[in-house]
């Protein structure tokens, strides 16, 4: 994450932070506050949409059309805090495939980071603004290289909008926040990089947060690995490849499925004797 990605924010580059749901319930429009119950309902089947949108965002052929539709809504109601977080939401995943260049995966991070900006600007005690700030910085210093991310001062930005995330909701997208700081604490260059603490926040999701969460097993595989300790990977991996889909975002499980399957070769070269 996180910064993650390249260097000391490579870790982003398949990050974490898996892409969930998120809270709800913020700022919304003077006109719908105003224009009574219908107003409301039609505001909630909007939200309502959204969600079911992003559900079923593993259909690749739909993502176009689900980023045209937010990018609309959000420019009819900029004062809407739960459009402005899915908006950033959407655009963290958009920027999270790996099969994107890093200057394409970086630009969609700079818009999905804005957009979570004004979201926190909206709402700054609510979790979704902040989380999906963090994570979206993360993709942002992929195009940016270690030392213009470094001296841009990244890192402390992030860390402030987890920290927050963090403090305002420790679970917050099915142990998100927690498997951003593993992978953050993973990635970050020597003498800064500390594993202790990457293994501690993901084993902390898997104890705690989300016994399910896929992405942290991958993601302390890997941490695993560079520390000796490929065994254990290993059974995380076989751990991530037997599960079924389905029991928290499905999308989410299938691109951490991905992710094992590429750190797989990796575990069994360090396996040979």
């Amino acid at each position: 994450m996180t910064l993650p990605s390249v260097g000391v924010f490579l870790f982003f580059s398949l990050l974490h932070a898996s892409a969930g749901a998120g809270g709800g319930g913020g700022p919304v429009p003077p006109a719908a506050a105003s224009s009574g119950p219908s107003a409301a309902a039609a505001r909630a089947a909007l939200l309502k949409r959204v969600d079911a949108l992003y559900a079923g965002r593993d259909d690749r052929r739909t993502l176009d059309e689900q980023r045209q539709f937010l990018d609309g809504e959000v420019a009819r109601a900029p004062n809407d805090y739960d459009l402005m977080w899915r908006a950033a939401r959407l655009y963290f995943w958009l920027g999270d495939d790996p099969s994107l260049p890093s200057d394409q995966r970086s630009k969609l991070g700079k818009t999905g980071w804005e957009l979570a900006e004004r979201a926190v600007a909206l709402a700054p005690d609510r979790p979704d603004g902040h989380y999906w700030a963090a994570v979206n910085i993360g993709n942002y210093a992929l195009g940016l290289g270690v030392v213009k991310a470094l001296a841009s001062g990244l890192e402390g930005k992030f860390r402030e909008h987890l920290s927050r995330a963090e403090a305002l909701a420790p679970a917050y997208n099915h142990g998100g926040v927690n498997v951003a700081w593993g992978r953050f604490y993973e990635k970050l260059p020597w003498p800064k990089r500390d594993r202790a603490k990457a293994q501690r926040a993901l084993r902390r999701v898997l104890a705690e947060q989300n016994p399910g969460n896929l992405r942290a097993r991958v993601y302390l595989a890997e941490t695993l690995t560079a520390d000796g300790h490929a065994d254990e990977a290993k059974r995380l991996l076989d751990e991530v490849a037997a599960a079924p889909l389905g029991r928290y975002d499905v999308a989410e499980e299938h691109r951490a499925k991905a992710l094992g399957d590429g750190l797989r070769p990796k575990v069994m070269k360090a396996l040979e004797p």
